[in-house]
């Protein structure tokens, strides 16, 4: 009895935390039930892939933020238009001389490039629980390096270019039979979750790929040949990894968001040489994995830019992976820096 009354107990704690993410399943599994054990309550959510998940991509070396910027940044008073101090958080773009912070979270810089407008900047934002918001152009603060404090317009990033492009590469090999239909109806889902800006493509691949649609399209436009993908033969991954980054290296990309999304079980003959040469095409183009169980996890590694495990029901992990990821887009922001016109007197 005792153990019966522990047990609803922490079932009653664990619904009680569930009903923080109300606008979301949870599950809630128990790992062991041996009574001389403790038992192990699992809440999980979109929001812990939120935490985790980013489409921002690697800077480059040379653009990293020293420790000593970063002390010296760190020393600003910095504050947003209701004159909140934002004390952490913040992110450092070097390469233009920029400072972002949000006063309710945290900022992330996705890109940043000059416009006859000036310089535009696409932002991400989190609040202090690790969701991606749309915050209000009053929460958010522009400075430069030196401390001084820039203007800026703010709207959605969506109206704006640079374009998001986004290939999806779906593992077919015989090894995802058992997963593959799941797979094709998170992946078709994620697709009608995208901004109307996105554009995709999807790719199925086992030692061969292929592509229903040839080029990219509306990503909730439908036809990508879902339908026509089954589950069989062996596995190469790099191949249509390296043709995709060929793709996106192309004159017609160079000013999108490029990402590329695999979902995997990862088998697959591992080969240096060939990783080491998608190292060198990849550039910017952020690549995230969504492995589903199995084992190789090396063979990806040092190429992505986020790897993540299902987390046991496919289904609705792969569904909240795909929502976190599509938030992360939905959600971003387009700052343009403009010169601040003097108060009249």
């Amino acid at each position: 009895m005792k153990f019966k009354a522990n047990l609803l107990a922490i079932f009653l704690i664990a619904s009680a935390s569930a009903n923080i993410w109300a606008d979301t399943p949870s599950v809630i599994s128990i790992i062991n039930q041996d009574v001389s054990v403790p038992v192990v309550i699992i809440v999980t959510s979109i929001y812990d892939f939120e935490r985790e998940i980013s489409v921002r991509v690697r800077k480059d070396p040379r653009f990293i933020p020293t420790d000593v910027l970063i002390k010296t940044v760190s020393e600003y008073v910095m504050t947003d238009a209701k004159g909140i101090v934002i004390s952490s958080g913040y992110e450092i773009d070097v390469e233009h001389d920029l400072v972002i912070g949000f006063s309710g979270g945290t900022a992330e810089i996705i890109k940043a490039a000059q416009t006859p407008q000036g310089l535009q900047v696409i932002s991400n934002f989190k609040d202090k629980n690790g969701h991606f918001v749309s915050p209000p152009a009053s929460s958010i603060a522009m400075y430069n390096t030196s401390g001084d404090k820039l203007c800026f317009t703010y709207g959605n990033a969506q109206s704006v270019a640079p374009d998001i492009s986004i290939t999806l590469l779906l593992d077919r090999s015989g090894s995802m039979a058992s997963t593959i239909n799941k797979v094709k109806d998170a992946a078709n889902g994620f697709l009608n979750l995208l901004p109307p800006s996105a554009q995709c493509s999807v790719a199925a691949f086992n030692t061969t790929w292929s592509y229903e649609h040839q080029g990219f399209q509306t990503c909730n436009g439908g036809g990508f040949g879902f339908e026509n993908i089954v589950a069989s033969g062996g596995t190469d991954i790099y191949a249509p990894l390296k043709d995709a980054y060929l793709t996106f290296a192309k004159p017609e990309f160079e000013d999108h968001q490029r990402a590329i999304l695999i979902i995997t079980d990862g088998y697959t003959l591992e080969d240096e040489a060939r990783k080491s040469e998608l190292l060198r095409l990849r550039g910017d183009v952020l690549t995230l994995v969504y492995f589903v169980g199995g084992s190789g996890k090396n063979q990806l590694e040092g190429i992505t830019d986020h790897f993540v495990a299902d987390g046991g029901d496919i289904s609705q992990s792969l569904d909240q992976y795909f929502q976190s990821v599509s938030q992360a887009y939905n959600t971003q922001k387009v700052l343009t820096v403009q010169s601040c016109r003097a108060s009249a007197p």
